[in-house]
C-alpha cells in the first residue's frame, strides 16, 4: 500500500457503499478484527461491516478465513468465560457457516516462512496472508495496518472506510 493512497471516504454511507460494491461477487479473506467488530458489537466498525456479513450470508461475497482466525476470536471469550460468545463464534465457523475455514498445510508453512523472511510480519499475520494468497482471494479485509508492508492492493484496512 505504500506509494498509493486510498481516497478518504467522508461519510459512513459512502464508506459502506464503496466497500460493498468493491467486495460484491469477490472472494474475500476475513482477518480476525472484522469478525470481532461485528460479533462483539464494536462501533463504528459494526455499522460498516454488518452489510459485508449480510452479503456473505446472501452468497454475494464469498468469505474465507483460516484456523488462525478461529483461534484468535475464541481466545478472549475463553479467557473471560464468555460462553455465549464462544457459542456464537462456533456457529460463525461451524459446518453450516458461509465462511470457509481454510486449512494450514505444508505449502502454507513454506509461503509463511517466505513472507516472514521478506516482510517481517508476525507469524500469525504471515500465516493469514499465506493462506489467503494460496487460495487466490480477491481481497484481504483487516484492520491491521501491519499488512500495509505487503504493498498489495488486495489489502483493505477497515479504518480507511470509516
Amino acid at each position: 500500500m505504500a506509494g498509493r493512497k486510498r481516497q478518504r471516504i467522508r461519510s459512513e454511507r459512502e464508506g459502506f457503499v464503496g466497500l460493498i460494491e468493491m467486495l460484491d461477487g469477490k472472494r474475500v479473506f476475513l482477518d480476525t478484527a472484522p469478525i470481532v467488530y461485528v460479533f462483539e458489537n464494536k462501533m463504528p466498525y459494526k455499522d460498516l461491516l454488518s452489510p459485508v456479513f449480510l452479503a456473505v450470508d446472501n452468497g454475494t461475497v464469498h468469505a474465507v478465513s483460516s484456523l488462525v482466525t478461529v483461534v484468535e476470536v475464541l481466545s478472549k471469550p475463553y479467557r473471560f468465560e464468555q460462553w455465549e460468545l464462544v457459542e456464537t463464534y462456533r456457529k460463525v465457523f461451524g459446518c453450516l457457516s458461509r465462511i470457509d475455514v481454510l486449512p494450514l498445510t505444508m505449502e502454507t508453512a513454506d509461503l509463511t516462512a517466505q513472507v516472514r523472511g521478506k516482510c517481517n510480519l508476525k507469524t500469525p499475520d504471515a500465516i493469514q496472508w499465506a493462506t489467503a494468497t494460496l487460495h487466490n482471494v480477491d481481497y484481504f479485509l483487516t484492520n491491521d495496518k501491519g499488512f500495509q508492508v505487503l504493498n498489495d492492493d488486495r489489502v483493505l484496512v477497515v479504518d480507511e472506510y470509516i
